[in-house]
Protein backbone atom coordinates (compact mmCIF):
# COMPACT_ATOMS: atom_id res chain seq x y z
CA UNK A 1 0.00 0.00 0.00
CA UNK A 2 2.77 2.46 0.88
CA UNK A 3 4.47 1.75 -2.40
CA UNK A 4 1.38 2.91 -4.32
CA UNK A 5 1.21 6.21 -2.46
CA UNK A 6 4.90 6.84 -3.05
CA UNK A 7 4.38 6.10 -6.75
CA UNK A 8 1.43 8.51 -6.96
CA UNK A 9 3.48 11.25 -5.30
CA UNK A 10 6.27 10.57 -7.80
CA UNK A 11 3.81 10.86 -10.70
CA UNK A 12 2.58 14.19 -9.35
CA UNK A 13 6.14 15.51 -9.04
CA UNK A 14 7.02 14.42 -12.58
CA UNK A 15 3.76 15.88 -13.91
CA UNK A 16 4.61 19.18 -12.18
CA UNK A 17 1.36 19.11 -10.23
CA UNK A 18 2.95 18.84 -6.78
CA UNK A 19 4.10 21.65 -4.52
CA UNK A 20 6.87 20.73 -2.09
CA UNK A 21 7.43 22.42 1.27
CA UNK A 22 5.30 24.39 3.71
CA UNK A 23 6.28 27.85 2.50
CA UNK A 24 5.68 26.92 -1.14
CA UNK A 25 2.28 25.43 -0.27
CA UNK A 26 1.35 28.59 1.61
CA UNK A 27 2.24 30.80 -1.38
CA UNK A 28 0.92 28.41 -4.05
CA UNK A 29 -1.46 29.79 -6.66
CA UNK A 30 -2.59 26.36 -7.85
CA UNK A 31 -5.51 24.76 -6.02
CA UNK A 32 -4.35 21.76 -3.99
CA UNK A 33 -6.79 18.86 -3.72
CA UNK A 34 -4.92 17.19 -0.85
CA UNK A 35 -2.04 18.26 1.38
CA UNK A 36 0.18 15.53 2.81
CA UNK A 37 2.63 15.90 5.69
CA UNK A 38 4.97 13.58 7.56
CA UNK A 39 4.84 12.86 11.26
CA UNK A 40 8.15 14.70 11.81
CA UNK A 41 6.65 18.07 10.82
CA UNK A 42 6.91 20.79 13.49
CA UNK A 43 3.85 22.23 15.23
CA UNK A 44 4.26 25.68 13.64
CA UNK A 45 4.48 24.22 10.16
CA UNK A 46 1.45 22.05 10.84
CA UNK A 47 -0.60 25.11 11.82
CA UNK A 48 0.50 26.80 8.58
CA UNK A 49 -0.66 23.78 6.60
CA UNK A 50 -3.99 23.69 8.47
CA UNK A 51 -4.63 27.31 7.47
CA UNK A 52 -3.67 26.56 3.86
CA UNK A 53 -5.97 23.52 3.71
CA UNK A 54 -8.88 25.50 5.17
CA UNK A 55 -8.29 28.28 2.63
CA UNK A 56 -8.19 25.81 -0.27
CA UNK A 57 -10.96 23.59 1.07
CA UNK A 58 -8.92 20.40 0.81
CA UNK A 59 -7.96 17.52 3.07
CA UNK A 60 -4.87 17.49 5.26
CA UNK A 61 -3.51 13.96 5.76
CA UNK A 62 -0.53 12.50 7.59
CA UNK A 63 1.74 10.04 5.76
CA UNK A 64 4.92 8.09 6.48
CA UNK A 65 8.40 9.40 5.68
CA UNK A 66 8.75 8.23 2.10
CA UNK A 67 12.06 7.96 0.34
CA UNK A 68 10.93 10.29 -2.44
CA UNK A 69 10.23 13.08 0.06
CA UNK A 70 13.49 12.49 1.89
CA UNK A 71 15.38 12.90 -1.39
CA UNK A 72 13.65 16.24 -1.96
CA UNK A 73 14.34 17.17 1.70
CA UNK A 74 10.77 18.18 2.47
CA UNK A 75 8.11 17.13 4.94
CA UNK A 76 4.98 18.39 3.18
CA UNK A 77 3.59 18.07 -0.32
CA UNK A 78 0.42 19.41 -1.92
CA UNK A 79 -1.10 17.48 -4.82
CA UNK A 80 -2.75 19.77 -7.39
CA UNK A 81 -4.10 17.05 -9.69
CA UNK A 82 -7.58 15.83 -8.82
CA UNK A 83 -7.19 12.24 -10.05
CA UNK A 84 -3.87 11.67 -8.26
CA UNK A 85 -5.21 13.30 -5.10
CA UNK A 86 -8.27 11.03 -5.18
CA UNK A 87 -6.08 7.95 -5.68
CA UNK A 88 -3.83 8.92 -2.77
CA UNK A 89 -6.79 9.63 -0.49
CA UNK A 90 -8.42 6.33 -1.45
CA UNK A 91 -5.26 4.35 -0.65
CA UNK A 92 -4.68 6.13 2.67
CA UNK A 93 -8.14 5.34 4.03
Amino acid sequence: MNNKIQTYIGFAIKKNSAVLGCDAIKACRKRPYVILYTETLSANSLSTLKKASERAGCELLQIDDYEILQKKNCKAVAICDRSLADAITKNLM
